[in-house]
């Protein structure tokens, strides 16, 4: 067999079926690296200069005493001394591991019940389609104001609509009772498009053959998806999990802060929103800072946990 000569591999001898020498693969490689490089680094540089220094800021900051004008003084470890005997901070220690009870099971499952309907054929699922994009089209700011207007007890549509099937609907956000219920509702409704994104992409995966088997196994619709629909898509039920504990965790520092500012009496107070009321309404920017500390520990916490969790049910 007659040998071919790459004048771009230096004369060296091309491999059977004509594929690219070893110089040109070197090249190619370089130049998928500088270019992951170049899409990556401005992300990096923005995550680290937004994200990165503020963390590591705010730890140094928790060890001093600062009022944001004078000058910090050393306390050592007493900002997070003080933690255990804040009473305050367990309050809102309790309102977020309730948004966080609240929320994220119910929204694993409706999304993974939606993204079921949209990955299948019936009738109508088109215009289904293109509504559960829409609560990613307005940021959660813009959300929280609507949200607001919908729950007005005199003029919101929440309330209007309670009463064409004779229900007297509470006063939601001032109310002890159902305020935190109804800010849950609303992360709930604002979390739906990313979990449903997720599991359209697990269900998409799992092979077509499977289900034909089962089928004439005689499996039903409803055992296809208890014994192969949900086991396959398990480890993005992990990702969705992880995803939302962090969404209801700081996600609830906003929504409370625009609807209720953590009213009424302070139950829908989340720890972030005590953090943040602490460093710039009580000028406490060191004791802030054990508080942001003190919950990104617990948010590790709970993700480690889980993380083991899967991880001990894969070895069984």
């Amino acid at each position: 067999m007659a040998s071919v000569l790459d004048n771009e591999t230096g004369g060296r001898v091309a491999p059977p079926g004509g594929g690219p020498g070893p110089r040109l693969l070197d090249r190619r490689r370089r130049r998928d690296t500088l270019a992951a490089v170049a899409f990556l680094t401005p992300s990096m540089v923005a995550f680290t200069l937004f994200v990165i220094l503020p963390a590591l800021g705010a730890f140094g900051l928790s060890f001093f005493d600062w009022d944001l004008f004078g000058t910090p003084r050393w306390v050592g470890l007493d900002n997070f001394s003080r933690l255990f005997q804040d009473s305050e901070m367990w309050d809102s220690l309790r309102v977020t591991v309730e948004f966080v009870v609240l929320g994220v099971i119910p929204t694993i499952v409706i999304g993974f019940v939606l993204a079921v309907l949209i990955n299948s054929r019936m009738r109508g699922i088109g215009a289904l389609r293109i509504l559960y994009f829409a609560p990613m089209v307005a940021s959660s700011a813009v959300a929280a104001v609507l949200w607001s207007y919908m729950y007005d007890d005199r003029a919101g549509v929440v309330n209007r609509v309670l009463g064409w099937v004779g229900i007297d609907g509470p006063a939601w956000l001032s109310s002890t009772t159902w305020a935190l219920p109804a800010l849950t509702v609303m992360m709930i409704w604002l979390g739906l498009p990313l979990v449903m994104i997720l599991y359209l992409a697990g269900l998409q995966r799992i092979p077509a053959d499977i289900y034909a088997a089962a089928s004439l196994d005689g499996a039903g619709r409803w055992r296809q998806l208890w014994s192969i629909t949900w086991p396959n898509v398990g480890s993005t039920t992990v990702l969705v999990a992880t995803l939302q504990l962090i969404n209801f965790v700081s996600g609830s520092f906003e929504v409370s802060l625009i609807m209720t500012n953590g009213g009424p009496l302070g139950h829908t107070q989340s720890l972030a929103l005590y953090a943040y009321q602490t460093a710039f309404h009580q000028t406490d920017m060191g004791y802030a800072s054990a508080l942001s500390l003190f919950q990104l520990v617990l948010i590790a916490l709970v993700v480690g946990l889980i993380r083991l969790i899967t991880r001990m049910r894969r070895t069984a």
